[in-house]
């Protein structure tokens, strides 16, 4: 079965409980919606992880005055051509270039990018909750660890460090690894988040989850399972069905209370 196709929910919904039920419930009948920045993403990925591919996945869109005639004609050709392909901009190709570079020429980067496979889909039943699960790990190496390539706005280690924990990739390292344990082969030994910076230059941090924090995002893995389970029950979705109070910033009190 296509990955897609696959009933099983991804850690991608399951973070939307970070922001509320009603958020899950709109991913679960809509999907998300593609960014630029997702595609750039998307685009980086093929080049470090299945060069190999960017041919078959890849169309760069021709610049053209599509208010001519001839430019029209053009551009509906390349449509045509490209159906079914990533659409980039040069500008975007570029960009992707330079960051895939920057991965490819870290020591530990390249180092780890070695006997892996690239997109492994991971499908199973968790044994708590009886919820149908699914991943896409971006690389298992042979030796069992889990690899994760990131785009980001501040690829530092002090940066990311807070992206981690911030955008929920702590959650997402802990929800892979469960996936791969389920299939067991290999079984998994670790899990590094490969992160590059979208701006020059392109700073790149190799950084390593620890049991610690792989511990933190399966406990609250758990917390959304079990509010997915009680959700698809009941079928209520309303995040906040009564009045709550305003929270006061730590940073704005004064005392003045």
């Amino acid at each position: 079965m296509d990955y897609r196709e696959h009933p099983g929910i991804n850690h991608s919904t399951l973070k939307a409980f970070s922001k509320g039920s009603l958020y899950v419930r709109h991913m679960l009948d809509n999907g998300s919606k593609e960014t630029e920045s997702m595609r750039l993403g998307t685009l980086t990925h093929l080049m470090v992880l299945e060069p190999h591919l960017m041919a078959d996945e890849v169309a760069i869109a021709p610049e053209l005055n599509r208010r001519t005639k001839a430019g029209k004609e053009k551009w509906e050709e390349f449509e045509r051509s490209s159906e079914g392909k990533l659409v980039v901009t040069k500008e975007q190709a570029f960009l992707a270039e330079a960051m895939a570079e920057s991965v490819l020429s870290h020591p530990a980067a390249a180092e780890i990018l070695t006997d892996f496979e690239p997109e492994v889909e991971r499908f199973w039943t968790d044994e708590l909750f009886g919820i149908e699960c699914k991943a896409k790990i971006d690389g298992v190496r042979n030796d069992g660890l889990l690899i994760d390539l990131k785009t980001a706005m501040d690829a530092s280690v002090a940066g990311f460090n807070r992206a981690i924990f911030n955008n929920y990739y702590h959650t997402q390292a802990s929800w892979y690894m469960n996936g791969q344990a389920h299939h067991g082969k290999p079984m998994p030994t670790g899990f590094v988040f490969i992160a590059v910076g979208n701006t020059a230059p392109h700073e790149v941090s190799v950084i390593r989850m620890t049991d610690q924090a792989l511990r933190v995002g399966a406990r609250t893995v758990t917390d959304w399972l079990y509010e997915y389970r009680q959700r698809t029950k009941t079928n209520n979705w309303i995040s906040n069905p009564s009045i709550v109070d305003v929270v006061v910033p730590g940073w704005i009190d004064r005392g003045d209370a």
